[in-house]
């Protein structure tokens, strides 16, 4: 029996310790070591379900095999990214969602009451230790406004996430509400109160509307299994259906949507300067340019990891505060439309494939459990949280975060767990898994982590790397920059390359010749970061290669319009070449006033009168 709960005992540890881990020396506290916990964790534990000479069986239906499909084509788009380091570290993410997926499902099958009972005491155990990160930040905001909100993150780093994570934790906490006995019970109840109420007092309104989904979906199939209807669920009918529908909706019908919601609020600041409508339009925008992004990709996509890398690309136009405040944009707080942008419309139906196929299933196994009221409840509830969940991701970005990636496939591996057991059917192969196979996903996770140990080494030294640059210790920041670049870590969490850092270190330092060849590799890490690009036009312009400098400050100016620094460059050398048209054509196109817009504009009225009295 001891054998048998080691590998779920490891799995509890793993998921616990991986939610709360954090650590203050890297730039995201939480996203890196909560992978390299995590990793380190699931390898332990397989190295226990190895050693235990226990004989496993796996059966490949069709929710395993759309799962692996999905992997198996995220893996294949690093041949086709720009920015490898980037898809090398969303496909490791992804993978350990599948490992979690896996490892749920396999605790549940050995000792599914002990599983389930701890999981969910650690549940209320989580809750209640998140209540106290929350309660310490809240009493260290001097004025609570909406604004200071901001600073409410429990221990998800953002707000957002930290009120999505709290939904999916009441999926557990209500679970936890019906099966614990009478303490935890009393514990559970006083935790679903508290994180209703959290939701509440966080104003995010995409968690709102995924619990009100939530909520919905969860009556509908309660009222539906009262009923004891017979109507039959045809699967595969069902599934093409919702797969067409899904694809006629963000391929057809969302994009017209969004351009009206961009109209109408563009109307509404016109009308009203102190609306808030041009803050609500950006998210539209973001939208809007994600879509161009997939026109330009749509059967492959960019990439894994690579939205951030290519969105620039369709401009910032109309994104003010990423043109006059530098501000950049990682995802597109949209998850169905960031998996469509990165993966294309093979890999976006994957994914749907894989969605609909659990929910679709649980519907079924739902019509087919009699007399079995818990496993009932634990079905419908399956339904709802996963359903609510997709609803947040519609307006958020929780795929971006380990731990909700690896809750929500806990979620997913119960539903599977009651499917196979209520519901066996679409198994298409079977097979014994022999000593020799634990070789791949051993391999799969020692890359994983050293990935991850790459990636915290690279901000550790990232963060080292800004303070020597605020300092102008320039050869500590090329010394810095060494050492945070990998082949799994090239740029910083706002999509600059760590040679851009170290290319202009060495402008100051008067090295041109090598800033020259770390701009080339910044342009080819990240080609649409309008500093990037700017500064190796700049750097060209210096070492009198002009053509090429003008090809690259056109190429800035084209990604942020209302950016004066490419402009202003453009100019100078329009002056330098005494083609004043041109440099009054840029002078006009520049948007802010400064001394050197001042005085080129001087420099270009005074060739336009020497011209008049000529």
């Amino acid at each position: 029996m001891q054998k048998q709960l080691a590998v779920p005992k490891l799995f509890l540890i793993s998921v616990i310790v991986s939610s709360l881990v954090f650590s203050p020396f890297v730039l995201d506290f939480t996203l890196v070591s909560r992978l390299i916990t995590f990793s380190i964790s699931i390898l332990i534990a397989l190295y226990f379900l190895y050693k235990s000479d226990e004989e496993i069986k796996i059966n490949i239906d069709i929710i395993l095999l759309a799962y692996s499909a999905y992997i198996f084509f995220c893996s294949l788009s690093i041949f086709w990214s720009i920015n490898k380091a980037e898809s090398i570290f969303e496909i490791s993410k992804l993978t350990m969602s599948f490992f979690a997926f896996l490892f749920t499902f396999f605790s549940l099958k050995k000792v599914n009451n002990f599983f389930i009972e701890k999981l969910l005491k650690f549940s209320i155990l989580l809750f209640f230790i998140g209540m106290a990160a929350v309660f310490y930040q809240y009493f260290t905001i001097k004025n609570l406004n909406k604004e200071s909100l901001y600073l409410i993150t429990g221990l998800n780093g953002h707000k957002n996430l930290y009120s999505s994570f709290l939904f999916l934790n009441l999926f557990f906490l209500i679970k936890a509400f019906y099966t614990l006995p009478k303490i935890w019970r009393g514990a559970s109840a006083v935790s679903i109160v508290l994180t209703l109420i959290f939701i509440l007092l966080l104003k995010t309104k995409a968690v709102w509307i995924g619990l009100i989904i939530m909520g919905l979906a969860c009556s509908v199939l309660y009222i539906y299994k009262l009923s004891k209807r017979k109507s039959k669920i045809n699967f595969y009918l069902g599934l093409s259906l919702s797969i067409i529908s899904a694809n006629l909706f963000f391929l057809f019908f969302f994009q017209p949507i969004i351009n009206k919601g961009i109209n109408y609020n563009t109307q509404i600041k016109l009308l009203d300067k102190t609306s808030k409508a041009e803050l609500d339009n950006e998210r539209l925008i973001l939208w809007s340019k994600s879509y161009q992004m997939f026109k330009k990709n749509p059967i492959l996509g960019v990439g894994m990891g690579n939205w951030q890398i290519n969105f620039p690309d369709q401009t910032l136009s109309g994104l003010w505060r990423a043109e006059d405040l530098n501000i950049t944009f990682q995802r597109p707080h949209n998850d169905f439309l960031w998996v469509l942008c990165e993966t294309g419309i093979i890999g976006f139906n994957l994914f749907l494939f894989l969605l609909l196929s659990l929910l679709l299933l649980l519907l079924q196994t739902l019509k087919s459990l009699s007399g079995y009221i818990n496993s009932s409840f634990d079905v419908i509830l399956c339904f709802g949280f996963i359903a609510g969940y997709f609803t947040i991701a519609l307006f958020d970005f929780p795929k971006e975060r380990i731990e909700h990636t690896i809750w929500i496939n806990i979620i997913f591996g119960i539903s599977y767990y009651y499917i196979r057991k209520y519901n066996p059917s679409h198994i298409f192969i079977e097979f014994k898994v022999i000593r020799s196979t634990y070789i791949i996903p051993f391999i799969a996770l020692l890359t994983i982590v050293t990935i991850g140990f790459l990636r915290y080494k690279g901000e550790y030294y990232t963060r080292k790397m800004y303070d020597y640059k605020n300092s102008n210790q320039y050869i500590k920041v090329l010394a810095a920059g060494k050492s945070a670049l990998s082949f799994a870590y090239t740029i910083d969490p706002t999509s600059i390359p760590i040679n851009w850092y170290t290319g202009n270190a060495r402008v100051k330092l008067g090295d041109y010749q090598h800033a020259q060849n770390d701009f080339i590799l910044a342009y080819g890490y990240n080609p649409f970061n309008r500093n990037v690009v700017n500064d190796l036009a700049s750097l060209f312009a210096s070492t009198a290669k002009i053509d090429l400098a003008k090809k690259y400050y056109i190429e800035t100016a084209r990604i942020s319009p209302r950016f004066d620094d490419p402009k202003l460059n453009l100019t100078a050398i329009y002056i330098n070449e005494n083609n004043f048209k041109m440099a009054d054509e840029c002078l006009k196109s520049i948007l802010h006033d400064s001394e050197r817009r001042t005085s080129y504009q001087k420099m270009v009225d005074a060739f336009k009168t020497n011209e008049l009295k000529k």
